[in-house]
């Protein structure tokens, strides 16, 4: 049995990586998506019940618009494209926080994602 129950994240300075690299914010955010993929892989493995990651706060909505719909996007797809295999490993997806401030198309995959994986 492993003695740690839960590992909170909070996902910073992905932007900052991709600029000190000589490439863009983006390319940062998205290396953050593939670390988070790679501690999600690693959190099954080693039997840790909870895994929170804070990817999104409120000061991030001082960030440049076409940054912003970036990040979302990069949420989207991977939902869109994980939510079954994170299923098949057990995973309950669990947004925290408002959605009121989301878009609809986001929302919607956000509760399917929930729903999904509810069990």
């Amino acid at each position: 049995m492993n003695p740690i129950n839960h590992v909170a994240i909070i996902m910073d300075g992905n932007g900052r990586w991709g600029l000190k690299k000589k490439k863009s914010r983006n390319s940062g955010h998205k290396a953050g998506l593939n670390t988070a993929e790679n501690i999600i892989k690693h959190t099954i493995k080693n039997k840790i019940k909870f895994l929170t990651l804070y990817a999104f706060s409120t000061e991030n909505w001082k960030r440049p618009q076409k940054e912003i719909s970036f990040l979302f996007n990069l949420l989207k797809d991977f939902l869109i494209k994980k939510t079954d295999q994170l299923n098949k490993n057990g995973i309950k997806f669990k947004m925290i926080g408002s959605k009121k401030i989301l878009s609809k198309n986001l929302v919607k995959i956000l509760l399917n994602s929930e729903k999904i994986t509810k069990s």
